[in-house]
């Protein structure tokens, strides 16, 4: 706990810092980001993991590829690009720690089930999945909100809903909610 207050605090500034500590990233986890559009968490996430791990990013977008690149290069980070749907992921079941959905559900639509169904497949057995959810901005930016926003009770049920055990709501910081569930043993 003590390590993860240090984090937060030395990372003010950097949110893909703050994220990183919040989802309990640790040097030779094996990570998916399923998803590229926080680029600069991704490169973040493989900076932790570093050489003993590894961090995976996949997305289908346009331009992807080189978002991720760059982020990864500006942040020293090894790590490997898909180029995938992120509903039919092209690994290997029981292969990563640790998987991150960095855009949400809500966000995914009608496509989320999907997308945490193919989570559940690649993550191994006792593995975890995070999931950011964005939360409305204060102000008048708060108006300008184009995402659907989810209730935390309403994701840590979905979570439990898909099988996964412990569900929880772990916090917000930097206008997202932070959310885990593992994967049976």
């Amino acid at each position: 706990m003590f390590t993860i207050l240090k984090m937060l605090r030395q990372s003010k500034g950097r949110p893909e810092q703050s994220a990183v500590a919040m989802l309990g990233i640790k040097g030779g986890d094996t990570v998916l980001v399923a998803g590229a559009g926080h680029p600069d968490l991704a490169g973040a996430i493989g900076a932790v993991t570093g050489l003993n791990g590894q961090t995976t990013v996949v997305d289908n977008a346009e331009g992807a590829a080189g978002r991720v690149t760059k982020a990864a290069a500006d942040a020293g980070a090894l790590l490997e690009f898909v180029q995938a749907p992120l509903a039919m992921l092209p690994m290997d079941g029981h292969t990563f720690d640790v998987v991150i959905l960095p855009i949400g559900l809500a966000a995914l639509g009608a496509q989320a089930p999907l997308v945490l169904g193919e989570a559940i497949r690649v993550v191994r057995p006792g593995g975890r999945i995070a999931v950011c959810e964005p939360l409305p901005r204060p102000g008048l930016f708060r108006l300008a909100q184009t995402k659907p926003l989810t209730d935390p009770k309403d994701v840590v049920a979905r979570l439990t809903a898909a099988g996964l055990r412990a569900a929880r709501y772990l916090g917000s910081l930097d206008d997202i909610a932070y959310f885990e569930a593992a994967r049976a043993r």
